[in-house]
């Protein structure tokens, strides 16, 4: 007998929605690292409300009662009133129904050269499901979120950029009248005491205490099916998780495409952080990426810098230090280094405009006690040309590949970025305020300035040229993280170096940068719970002025046409010419290069755009 997976979705979203019918997510925390209570857990961390807490996010059930309980009996009044309404929010019930609704708005005004433009862009998504946080033993616990969500736009079409997605739905989706539906599912199970404990399942996670901005794991990205493990003593702690995640083409995902999402990706992560002194904490972490074979040796916890020795060191390996410093109560200074792909030689010459590789984040972390500012927060990150990017070749034979090969290298998860939502050759200063003035009160202050440069604006000409004569689709010269290091070599096993990016840093260089400013508010009233649930409404603004938005366009699309003749020879415009250096530097190519460029240019513009969305949350 066969079922009609589409048609079962479809009967499943109505039904709900027909049988709750009921009003902002109310995450399950043992599952949801976008939950409030790991904002919470840190600041009581900070202020010595309680101990050490977990590497990674989401915490299991036993952890987060722990926290909780410790605040309880150990934090001053307001601290103990906050713990256990949490308490009550997660553990109330076994299995929670709830029911978000958010409209909004995003109204642009786009400035070209000669014209202007205005538009309004209307959006409505909600979501429906059950969810909770479960202990079926002292050392065993679940944690689900069972939903089913609907938009009506794609979500980069309503909001400010260098934002992500809170929802796990980008796949497989479901027609559902003017909305579009998904499956939203994450679920976990551990096995283990508060100190040790190991699990698995399908979530996000989160890794620093950068929250939702991490260089490494972010809050931010997608979900992924995960095993992982932690230990955490008085003074080390360890962690690890190795990830099946999803692959897409060498430039990028392409949704209208049913083919653009592919399994055999693979990430390893582990962390070592030692407490060196009750006020500084160091942490040596690595993460490898590879696929689309299978790496066991992975899970172990010996070097990931050895272990992918072992098969020829052809997997994507990167290293970090996270350094934090807690000079005094509720204040954490932290700077992390995120290494891609380091020159040492270059370095030790002292030369420092050569491949480095690098990310870059340091900031403060402010809870303050007993204040209706509840949680400060500062830094700025710089995100180096090529970090996180890699190329992929069709096999382990020759160097070539197309924009449709398979990437399992990159630092993406089904087209997310894994680390930081910044693009390469990007760096960013942020702030944030989170304000209580009132119970049950909470107004979130956010304002971001960023850069971004498209470094393929520096390629030579030489370069550009063989990015113009390459394929249509072949590259992508966007400046994102899908721009390779590399150019297609028929006639080896190795690729040919992209000079400008392989051996120059790179980083701010090219003539126009994309300069970002946001400034955001948003606020939330929680009412007292009754009988019939929990409900609150939200309401947020957002202000962004981009000035030369447009950079992410490819400059170089290829496609110049030519013909390589049997005696060697290339011909085109008209001309033959004797080898392909001698094509490269012709008029016929390199006018090409320049209108292209020009071409670029002239599509860059100004935007003004003002994001608004009101919000009701339900929760039985």
């Amino acid at each position: 007998m066969m079922f009609n997976v589409r048609k079962i979705k479809k009967i499943v979203f109505f039904g709900g929605m027909f049988f709750l019918g009921v009003h902002f997510s109310f995450s399950q925390a043992s599952v949801d690292v976008t939950d409030p209570f790991y904002k919470e857990a840190q600041g009581w961390e900070l202020r010595g409300l309680t101990s050490t807490l977990p590497q990674l996010r989401p915490y299991p059930v036993n952890v987060i009662k722990r926290i909780l309980n410790d605040v309880i009996e150990s934090g001053n009044e307001k601290d103990s009133e906050i713990a256990k309404s949490e308490y009550e929010r997660i553990f109330e019930k076994t299995w929670t129904p709830y029911y978000k609704a958010t409209g909004g708005a995003k109204i642009a005004s786009d400035k070209y050269e000669n014209e202007s433009e205005s538009s309004v862009n209307k959006d409505f998504h909600t979501e429906i499901g059950v969810g909770g946080d479960v202990s079926l033993h002292k050392l065993v616990s679940v944690g689900y979120k069972l939903g089913i969500y609907a938009q009506r736009n794609e979500f980069s079409e309503h909001s400010p950029l260098y934002t992500s997605i809170e929802e796990d739905s980008i796949f497989d989706p479901v027609d559902a009248g003017p909305l579009t539906a998904y499956l939203n599912w994450n679920m976990n199970l551990a096995v283990g005491n508060e100190s040790v404990y190991g699990g698995g399942g399908m979530n996000r996670l989160g890794f620093g205490p950068f929250i939702g901005d991490g260089l490494a794991i972010s809050d931010s990205g997608y979900h992924c099916a995960n095993i992982f493990f932690n230990a955490t003593t008085k003074n080390w702690s360890y962690a690890s998780v190795y990830e099946t995640i999803g692959a897409t083409r060498n430039t990028g995902a392409d949704a209208s495409d049913s083919g653009w999402l592919s399994s055999g990706k693979y990430l390893a992560f582990h962390a070592l952080k030692w407490h060196a002194y009750e006020k500084i904490n160091v942490t040596y972490y690595e993460n490898i990426i590879f696929g689309p074979y299978n790496n066991l040796s992975y899970v172990t916890p010996a070097p990931f810098y050895a272990v992918q020795n072992i098969g020829g060191a052809n997997d994507n390996l990167q290293m970090g230090l996270l350094f934090e410093v807690k000079p005094v109560k509720g204040i954490n200074w932290a700077t992390d280094f995120f290494a891609d792909d380091i020159d040492l030689n270059g370095l030790l010459r002292f030369n420092f405009d050569t491949k480095l590789r690098f990310g870059f984040q340091s900031g403060v972390i402010w809870t303050p006690e007993d204040s209706i500012l509840t949680r400060a927060t500062f830094n700025y990150t710089a995100i180096m040309p090529y970090v996180y990017a890699h190329w992929e070749y069709d096999d382990d034979k020759t160097a070539t590949f197309t924009g449709n090969t398979w990437n399992r290298q990159n630092y993406t998860n089904g087209g997310i970025n894994i680390g930081s939502s910044l693009d390469p050759n990007s760096d960013k200063i942020s702030l944030s305020a989170t304000l209580n003035p009132v119970k049950n009160l909470s107004l979130n202050f956010s304002g971001n300035f960023i850069r971004h440069a498209n470094g393929a604006e520096d390629f030579s000409d030489d370069e550009a040229a063989e990015y113009m004569l390459a394929a249509k689709g072949t590259y992508a010269t966007n400046g994102t993280l899908y721009m390779h290091q590399m150019f297609v070599n028929t006639e080896g096993s190795l690729g040919k170096h992209v000079d400008s990016a392989w051996e120059k840093l790179g980083f701010m260089t090219s003539d126009h940068t994309m300069y970002v400013t946001q400034l955001g508010l948003n606020a939330e009233y929680t009412f007292a719970r009754t009988k019939a649930g929990r409900f609150s409404v939200c309401a947020g603004y957002t202000f962004e002025y981009v000035k030369n938005n447009g950079i992410g366009n490819n400059i170089y699309e290829g496609g110049l046409s030519y013909t390589h003749n049997e005696d060697g020879t290339y011909t085109a415009g008209g001309n033959t010419y004797s080898s392909w250096e001698e094509l490269k530097a012709s008029d016929y190519v390199q006018s090409a290069v320049k209108a292209a460029k020009e071409q670029w240019v002239s599509n860059l513009y100004d935007s003004m755009n003002h994001y608004l969305s009101v919000s009701m949350k339900y929760r039985y």
